[in-house]
């Protein structure tokens, strides 16, 4: 058991050292985040990190989502702090109000898996912005960053695995591992 507990402590660790990084490389200007698509993480990240945990019913596999929420929210306001931050298109806009739209339904369902299945189509959405921005330019992200949030998915779905939380559980994390995964292959 305490092999599995070290496994979701690995998995933290690996997604808090990325926002780190990501944060220094956007002083540098390496990395260039997408207002829509970071200010939609930052604020459905936490409420993905409770339904997370409400659904698998296992703190150790959420400790990844938690150590994200304020991660990412941090991300944000540094970005703002920094001006890294271009205007919004009504494409972008359009992403990001369905983000919050999505985000209040789920508070009018109330169940965790609902409610993580939709957060979870909701970050699918918001990585659109992303991934174009990448696709069109790719040294516009770093790509280490990138891998080690997918490494750190990586790392969580093993933890899933080896602490039989309920198989739904695999969803979100194997989505995000794709979507990260994409990013740091068009960066790369």
């Amino acid at each position: 058991m305490k092999s599995t507990i070290a496994l979701g402590v690995v998995a933290a660790l690996l997604h808090g050292s990325a926002y780190v990084l990501y944060n220094i490389q956007t002083q540098l200007g390496s990395s260039s985040p997408n207002p829509v698509s970071w200010s939609i993480w930052a604020f459905i990240a936490i409420v993905n990190a409770l339904s997370f945990r409400s659904m698998s019913r296992d703190i150790v596999s959420s400790l990844q989502f938690f150590t994200g929420s304020v991660a990412c929210l941090c991300t944000v306001v540094y970005a703002l702090y920094l001006g890294r931050y271009a205007w919004p298109t009504i494409y972008e806009w359009c992403i990001f109000v369905t983000g919050l739209l999505a985000s209040v339904i789920w508070w009018r369902l109330r169940t965790a898996t609902a409610a993580n299945m939709i957060i979870l189509g909701v970050f699918i959405i918001s990585f659109i912005p992303t991934i174009e921005g990448v696709w069109n330019v790719p040294h516009r992200e770093a790509p280490i960053p990138w891998i080690l949030w997918t490494a750190a998915f990586g790392v969580t779905i093993v933890t899933i695995i080896t602490r039989k939380a309920p198989r739904r559980s695999l969803i979100t994390p194997s989505v995000l591992l794709l979507a990260h995964g994409s990013i740091a292959i068009l960066s790369w």
